[in-house]
C-alpha cells in the first residue's frame, strides 16, 4: 500500500524570514554524508547533512535533495544509491562534493570500490558505506524527499570520529573520554 501524503494549509501563518531560518539551522550540528550514484558511467557524489535514520526495522533512512541535481535525477531514475557516512578526516572531500555549480564526479582516489549488493560507488575511509533502495520519493517545492531501505552496511575503517557540520564549518566529534 502506497502512503498518501497529507498536505496542510499554512494560510494565515507567515513563515519566518529565510535569513532567520538559515541562521537558526546553522546552529544545528549534523553528521555529514556523501550520497553516491553513477552519472554518465562515472562515480558521482554529493555532500548532504540532511540525512537521518527513519527506522531500524526495516532499516530505513530519509533525506532531502534538490530536484534539479544529477544525484536526485539518478535516484528518481534508478532508485538505487550509496551513502558514505564520513570520518573526521574527510572534510576536504566533503567540501569538494558540496561546491555549488560544480560537477560532482568523485576523484578516483576517493572511491574504494562498489557495494556488494547494488554495485553503487563506495567511499574509501568512510565510517560506513550503505547501499540503499528508494521506497518513496516525494516532490516538495524544489526538493525531493527520499525514504530508502538500507540493504547493506559495510566498513573497512577503524576511525571512530565522525565528520560534523556546524555553523558553516566542518568539524569532528569524538566519543566522550576520547582525548584527541
Amino acid at each position: 500500500m502506497k502512503p498518501k501524503p497529507s498536505i496542510r494549509s499554512t494560510a494565515g501563518v507567515d513563515p519566518v524570514p529565510a535569513t532567520d531560518f538559515v541562521r537558526s539551522m546553522r546552529m544545528l550540528a549534523s553528521g555529514v554524508v556523501i550520497v553516491t550514484s553513477m552519472v554518465d558511467d562515472q562515480p558521482w557524489g554529493v555532500t548532504l547533512s540532511s540525512l537521518s535514520s527513519f527506522s531500524a526495522e526495516p532499516a530505513r533512512i530519509s533525506f532531502s535533495i534538490k530536484k534539479a541535481t544529477a544525484t536526485a535525477q539518478s535516484i528518481l531514475e534508478l532508485g538505487e544509491f550509496g551513502v558514505a557516512v564520513l570520518a573526521a578526516d574527510s572534510a576536504e572531500l566533503a567540501a569538494r562534493q558540496a561546491e555549488p555549480g560544480k560537477p560532482k564526479f568523485l576523484p578516483s582516489d576517493s572511491v574504494s570500490g562498489f557495494g556488494p549488493k547494488l554495485g553503487v560507488p563506495a567511499i574509501g575511509g568512510a565510517l560506513y558505506n550503505l547501499e540503499c533502495k528508494s521506497v518513496l520519493e516525494v516532490e516538495v517545492l524544489d526538493h525531493i524527499l527520499v525514504v530508502a531501505d538500507v540493504v547493506s552496511a559495510t566498513t573497512d575503517s577503524t576511525e571512530e570520529s565522525g565528520l560534523v557540520f556546524f555553523n558553516r564549518e566542518f568539524g569532528t566529534f569524538s566519543p566522550k573520554g576520547d582525548q584527541r
